[in-house]
C-alpha cells in the first residue's frame, strides 16, 4: 500500500495534511514476529457516531478464516458488558460479548480483586448495572469509581467528590481519556475531571482502563500466543498504541475516528504501522506477509 498518496476517509474529504504523513517515520520493528492474534478497539475504528465503518464485518470474518483470535477493548464506561454488545450488534457489528472487555467491567473485577464493598458510583445509570453486588449507597465509600458522565459534571459534584476522597476514600477512574470523537468535533473525557480531583486531594487515581498495563493483561488472557506475536489496532496514539507498545505488541494506527494528521505529526508516540481504516486491514498485512 503506497502512504505517498492522499488518504479519502470514508467521510468522504481529503485532508491535505495527510499528504505529509509519509515522510514521518513510524516505529522500528526489526524483529517482528507473525501475527497471531489481535486486540481491536471498538469506537473510531469499526464505527463512528454509531454508523459501520466500511469493511468492519469482512475484516472480522477474514481472521475467521484464517483462524486468528482477537478480543475488542474498549475505554467504554457508560453501558454494561451486555448492553454494550446489544448496542454493537445493533450497529451491525458481530460481536459476541465474551469477545468484549470494556473499562467498565475492568472496574468491578479491580473492586472484587482488592475486597471493595462500599463504593460511589461516578456512571451512567445504565453502566451502574455491573454494580449489582456491591453497597453504592454508603455516605463513607471505600472507593470512588469514576466513569462517563457526560455533561452531568458540575461544581457541587467534584466537590462532594473532593471531600470523600479527603475522608480516605480510594480513587478509583475506568479510564483517563482526553477527549473522544463526536458528530460535533471531539468533546472532553472524563480525564479532565479526574485529573482535577487528584490535584485538589494531592492523590493519584488507580486508572483500571487504557492505557494501563493491567487492562491490556486482562484482555489477552487466553490467548495463546507471545506479546510480541499480538496486533493492536487502534486511532488513538496514547491509548491504544502507546498503551499496547509497552507490552511489546505490534502497532496499527487507523486513520479514522479521533486521528487527526495535526496531532500524529506533533506526536512522539508512533505506530508501527498506520493505516487509512479497518477496511484496508487485510489488505495491507497481506501485502507486508505479517500472517
Amino acid at each position: 500500500m503506497n502512504f505517498s498518496k492522499p488518504v479519502i476517509y470514508y467521510e468522504k474529504r481529503v485532508d491535505i495534511f495527510l499528504l505529509f504523513i509519509n515522510i514521518l517515520p513510524l516505529k522500528d520493528n526489526k524483529n517482528q514476529q507473525m501475527i497471531k492474534a489481535f486486540l481491536f478497539d471498538l469506537d473510531g475504528v469499526f464505527y463512528q457516531d454509531n454508523q459501520l465503518l466500511p469493511g468492519a464485518n469482512a475484516a472480522l470474518e477474514w481472521l475467521q478464516e484464517e483462524q486468528i483470535p482477537y478480543r475488542f477493548i474498549t475505554n467504554n464506561t457508560t453501558l454494561p458488558r451486555k448492553q454494550l454488545t446489544k448496542k454493537l450488534n445493533g450497529l451491525g457489528l458481530r460481536i459476541r460479548e465474551n469477545e468484549l472487555v470494556s473499562a467498565n467491567y475492568a472496574g468491578v473485577l479491580y473492586l472484587k480483586k482488592h475486597g471493595i464493598r462500599a463504593c460511589q458510583l461516578v456512571l451512567s445509570e445504565s453502566a451502574k448495572a455491573d454494580y449489582i453486588d456491591f453497597d453504592t449507597d454508603n455516605s463513607l465509600p471505600e472507593a470512588i469509581v469514576v466513569g462517563d458522565i457526560g455533561s452531568h459534571w458540575d461544581y457541587d459534584l467534584l466537590n462532594k467528590l473532593m471531600n470523600q476522597l479527603l475522608e480516605g476514600a480510594q480513587l478509583v477512574a475506568l479510564h483517563k481519556g482526553r477527549y473522544f470523537q463526536t458528530e460535533n468535533g471531539l468533546t472532553l473525557d472524563s480525564g479532565a475531571f479526574v485529573a482535577a480531583l487528584e490535584h485538589a486531594t494531592s492523590t493519584q487515581a488507580t486508572v483500571v482502563g487504557k492505557p494501563e498495563t493491567t487492562f491490556f493483561e486482562l484482555a489477552t488472557q487466553g490467548l495463546d500466543c507471545q506479546a510480541k506475536e499480538i496486533a493492536m489496532v487502534g486511532d488513538d496514539l496514547i491509548n491504544d498504541i502507546d498503551g499496547s507498545q509497552k507490552l511489546g505488541h505490534l502497532t496499527f494506527l487507523v486513520q479514522t475516528g479521533k486521528f487527526r494528521p495535526a496531532l500524529f505529526k506533533k506526536s512522539e508516540i508512533r505506530p508501527h504501522h498506520l493505516i487509512p481504516a479497518i477496511g484496508s486491514l487485510k489488505e495491507y498485512i497481506l501485502s507486508k506477509d505479517l500472517i
